[in-house]
């Protein structure tokens, strides 16, 4: 195929789980021009999937479109330029939402004139959540999605490879200024706490308390808080009575300069999110509160030596945005106590002394 259109929707951290697949679309298709169909942004210049993997050369362009498509005219103009488009195949890296929905996004494709759809959950192995082979947890996500590939040839998400967000120059220097002015100048403990699902908060009075408590023994340990720019004024509350030097960069650096920031961290605490998995993607721990609303495993960081804390109540998997019938209990039953002593724990495994980082 020498004309490829993937498909993919999805925020910052739906991208970076499905980043190893990027990769091995491009090492199957090194000469293809690939073009990735995705959702167009709610908000910011460019789309989340385009923010996160550009200069990754895994796609050469892209085309937005807004979700849903409410009206019939709409449907109408994108299959025009699909077809206009004359792909020789699709590669859909879309989350399986149901037998329906696969056959929708079959017969859409098949309709602009796309000789060949891969990737298509149809399956019951590729549209039901289970439990990964011999373990406790359910399949990652990111596993999920490159199973989908196995006609292009075996390949290891252990491969470090396909993880690269290949990071530049010019992105490293731009987070260096940043923590440089801020006078962040030693491995920082990393805080991302802000989510547009509340079904994932676990409450800004909780997290003032963990600071707290981590002030009194890390009162010089630079802090260092990351998310969106609705994220920015809780942030600055949290990072009002922390004793050592803080930079607050919600709102002020993309997603890839967010990565550059992360990759010179000690540690990563915060919630299930976006940041989440950049800092999991460049290599650093995480100590993670994790909401039950989806499955264990599902969508856990990429690597080892995290900590996870996840309560598996009876409710979990409920995919809800808000949690009113049983409040949030989830969350609400793993402790702050808990959490500091996961940080703590953490904190004693890693150096506080900088790692060289590449240019």
């Amino acid at each position: 195929m020498r004309r490829i259109l993937v498909y993919r929707l999805g925020s910052l951290g739906d991208t970076v789980i499905a980043l190893p697949s990027f990769h091995r679309i491009r090492r199957a298709f090194p000469n293809a021009e690939i073009t990735v169909l995705t959702n167009q942004p709610v908000a910011g210049a460019a789309p989340p999937l385009a923010s996160v993997l550009e200069n990754t050369g895994t796609f050469d362009h892209v085309l937005a479109y807004p979700v849903g498509l409410g009206s019939w005219r709409a449907k109408v103009a994108l299959r025009r330029e699909l077809a206009a488009r004359r792909f020789d195949g699709v590669i859909s890296l879309a989350s399986a939402r149901g037998r329906a929905r696969s056959l929708r996004d079959w017969l859409f494709f098949k309709s602009c004139g796309i000789p060949r759809v891969i990737g298509v959950p149809f399956s019951v192995r590729q549209l039901a959540y289970r439990l990964a082979p011999g373990q406790s947890e359910f399949e990652w996500e990111a596993r999920r999605l490159l199973d989908r590939l196995a006609a292009f040839g075996p390949a290891s998400l252990a491969d470090d490879l396909l993880w690269d967000l290949r990071l530049t120059p010019g992105e490293r220097t731009e987070a260096r200024r940043l923590l440089d002015e801020n006078e962040v100048t030693s491995p920082f403990l990393a805080l991302a706490v802000g989510t547009k699902v509340p079904a994932k908060d676990w409450g800004e009075a909780r997290w003032q308390q963990l600071l707290g408590q981590l002030a009194h023994h890390h009162s010089t340990q630079p802090l260092v808080l990351l998310g969106g720019h609705d994220d920015h004024a809780r942030n600055d509350r949290l990072a009002a009575n922390w004793p050592g030097p803080s930079a607050n960069l919600a709102g002020r650096c993309g997603p890839r300069v967010s990565a550059a920031v992360l990759e010179r961290a000690r540690l990563f605490v915060g919630v299930d999110s976006g940041p989440m998995h950049l800092a999991a993607c460049v290599g650093v721990r995480c100590v993670v509160v994790f909401s039950a609303r989806s499955q264990p495993g599902q969508w856990f960081p990429r690597g080892d030596g995290h900590t996870i804390l996840y309560r598996q109540e009876p409710c979990f998997g409920c995919a809800l945005d808000e949690c009113v019938a049983h409040r949030l209990k989830c969350l609400t039953n793993i402790s702050v106590a808990e959490v500091h002593s996961a940080v703590e724990h953490q904190l004693a495994r890693t150096s506080p002394v900088r790692q060289p980082i590449p240019c």
